[in-house]
Formats: structure tokens, C-alpha cells, sequence
């Protein structure tokens, strides 16, 4: 049911939502900017569907305590709904997105480290003996999120009845996109998966639920659960933590999963740009914008792919020789 809105853009906004659903979109977060600019609107009493320069500069502008990705979002989101009345033929101003801050870098793991990740979290221990620990489920959850690049939220909203281990593949429903997709598993994680499966069926309170992530008294596991558990693995393993929003975070075992994969395809012979599709396509993103960024963590934790791929393409242009002995690239 859609929310109410009180401003002349309200059933523009219910509209646009309501398209935006439709191609499969959630839309669920961009809720609080649509209440926002709907009490703007009211604000600055619109009176016509005419979104001007001046609106969507005083609308855009940076707020206190906001964020740079908070704002770029809100920004972004206008933007469509922007475009979308233009295409209705309402004519409105359509404002430049701000630029993004590149100084966050992602934390990519290198394989070492992951073996020594993997081996700390089979050593872990409950705190004060608890019967209830989460630990147990925490060596799996290393290894999913490593070899399948799954974003924290859709690995701990799995069901058990989404596992399908006679052909090693999860089936993730509702994704961030709004679509479900198909996601393989490695022989190696599978069989991992079978055998935390079968500890799951010996524990009697894990059948109060069917989610694969679970406590052994049948509550889920929570991402702030899980993160505590990971910090205290990083803390084991010496990798130095940069505190709130400085990382290693447990979003970057996807990071580290799509580096590592285009790594492999290189050394497979596989341009890293051709490789983008099919890593774009695995992780789930809706472009290939949202991938290709990987491409160059992958070629400067591996420079050495780098002059691969320079070789492999030397030879798409084809030397042509002129009369005269002259050469000429075409």
C-alpha cells in the first residue's frame, strides 16, 4: 500500500514508485526522501508541477550531520523522479549528482590472509562456555561470503530451503535489486554447506526456524552478532582494524571475492574487461558501472595481470603495411 503523500507531487511520487516497482525495483529506502520533498514541496508552497533550478538547488544542498553518500543518494533519487515527470511531459530542472568522495578504498584480503581467516574461525570458542554461541555458525559464514560474494543481509537471510546441494547453487530472494537470483557454489563450499547442515539437524532448537544462519535456540543470527565475531577474528589474525567505517568490514569478503575472481579469470587468459559481464551479472548488479570498479583493485593488488592483458590485446589493431615500406596501425 502506498504511503500517503500531502503535496501537489504526491501522486506523482505514488506513480513513480509504483513504476519503479514494477521493473522490479524495491524502492524501499528511498521512502524518507520522498517524505522529504514531499514537506518541501509543502514548504515552499507548490503550486505547480514545475520543479525549477532554484527548488532542486535549495532541495539538494548539503544538510547538517549529512553525509556525503546520504546526500548523494537523496540527490540521485530526485534525479530520477526528476527525469520521470520530464518524460511525462512536465518540464523540470534536473540537478548535477555531487561528486562522491574517492578516498574510501575497500579492504581486498590477500589468499594468505583468508587461509588464516578460515583457520582462526574453525578455533573459535564460545564465550563463558555459552550453549547458545553463535560461533558455530561463523566458519561457514566466512566461507560463504568468501566464495560466493554474497552482501552480508542475503546470507543471513537464507533459508535453508534455499540450498540446493544436488546442484550446488543458493537461490537468493527479494536481492537488494529486487530480483531473486541464482547464485553457485564450489564443490569445496558445498560440501561445507553439508556438513554445517548436518550439525543444524543435530541441535533441536535450530528447527524453530528454517534460516540456514541460526542460534542453536532458534534466533537468527544478527549482522552485529556476526560482525563482533569477525572483529575478534581480525584481532587474532594481527590485521589492524581503522574503527567505525574504517574497515576491514565483512562487506569486504564480497570485495575480496570479486578481485580474486578476476584474478583467476586473467590468469585463465581472460581479458579482465571482458571478465566484467560475467562477474557484473554473478554479484547481481544492475550495470556494469557497479562493477568495473573492481577492475582496477584487481590490477593494483596484481600488476602483473595488468601486462597480461596489455599482451593478450596488442594484436586487435592489425599492422597494415603501406607501399613504401611505411606501417600503419588501423
Amino acid at each position: 500500500m502506498n504511503k500517503v503523500y500531502y503535496s501537489l507531487l504526491g501522486p506523482y511520487i505514488n506513480q513513480f514508485l509504483d513504476f519503479k516497482r514494477s521493473l522490479g525495483f524495491k524502492y524501499q529506502d528511498s521512502g524518507s526522501v520522498f517524505s522529504q520533498l514531499d514537506n518541501f514541496a509543502i514548504k515552499k508552497d507548490l503550486s505547480e508541477i514545475i520543479l525549477t533550478k532554484e527548488f532542486a538547488d535549495e532541495f539538494c544542498l548539503k544538510r547538517i550531520n549529512e553525509s556525503v553518500k546520504t546526500r548523494y543518494n537523496r540527490v540521485q533519487v530526485y534525479s530520477q523522479f526528476v527525469h520521470f515527470l520530464n518524460d511525462l511531459g512536465l518540464k523540470s530542472y534536473v540537478p548535477n549528482l555531487p561528486k562522491l568522495s574517492d578516498s574510501f578504498t575497500p579492504y581486498i584480503f590477500s589468499t594468505e590472509q583468508m587461509n588464516v581467516l578460515f583457520t582462526i574461525s574453525d578455533q573459535l570458542k564460545p564465550c563463558c562456555h555459552s550453549r547458545n554461541s553463535a560461533k558455530y555458525t561463523i566458519p561457514f559464514l566466512i566461507r560463504l561470503l568468501y566464495g560466493t560474494g554474497l552482501r552480508i543481509g542475503e546470507a543471513l537471510y537464507l533459508l535453508r530451503s534455499d540450498v540446493n546441494l544436488d546442484e550446488n547453487y543458493l537461490l537468493l530472494r527479494n536481492t537488494k535489486n529486487g530480483k531473486d537470483r541464482m547464485v553457485p557454489m564450489s564443490d569445496s563450499l558445498t560440501a561445507v554447506c553439508r556438513g554445517y547442515l548436518a550439525y543444524l539437524a543435530l541441535v533441536p532448537g535450530t528447527k524453530k526456524s528454517d534460516r540456514l544462519f541460526i542460534r542453536p535456540d532458534g534466533n537468527p543470527l544478527t549482522s552485529f552478532t556476526a560482525y563482533k565475531w569477525f572483529r575478534r577474528i581480525l584481532w587474532t589474525a594481527k590485521i589492524s582494524h581503522g574503527g567505525r567505517g574504517g574497515g576491514p568490514r565483512l562487506h569486504d569478503m564480497r570485495h575480496t571475492f570479486s578481485v580474486h575472481s578476476l584474478a583467476i579469470m586473467a590468469r585463465g587468459g581472460l581479458d579482465l574487461y571482458h571478465s566484467l559481464p560475467i562477474l557484473s551479472v554473478y554479484l547481481g548488479h544492475q550495470s556494469l558501472e557497479a562493477t568495473e570498479g573492481y577492475v582496477r583493485l584487481t590490477a593494483e593488488m596484481y600488476p602483473d595481470l595488468l601486462k597480461k592483458s596489455a599482451i593478450i590485446s596488442s594484436n586487435v589493431f592489425p599492422i597494415i603495411e603501406r607501399k613504401g615500406g611505411e606501417n600503419e596501425a588501423n
